[in-house]
């Protein structure tokens, strides 16, 4: 069974966190909160897909692999309507 369902909330905000570091804040500093995030965001997921393939998942790690992405999808949400 496939479990790549649970990247969709990690690719949404990374795509948040992307658009909003090149829009708003002008790409302006690595240091950037929302760079930082988007990097955290792809860092997770390739971790994730990483286990997946070398078949080492703990129990339950998809559980709390998806919560993780949708408290980022949740973060990125909020830094949307931060000035």
């Amino acid at each position: 069974m496939s479990n790549s369902i649970i990247l969709l909330p990690f690719i949404f905000a990374f795509l948040v966190f992307a658009f909003r570091f090149y829009f708003r804040e002008s790409a302006a500093s690595m240091a950037n909160p929302s760079f930082v995030l988007a990097v955290g965001t792809v860092v997770a997921v390739v971790l994730y897909l990483v286990l997946g393939v070398l078949d080492t998942l703990p129990p339950h790690s998809t559980l709390g692999f998806g919560l993780l992405g949708l408290i980022l999808l949740g973060v990125s949400v909020v830094r949307i309507f931060m000035l």
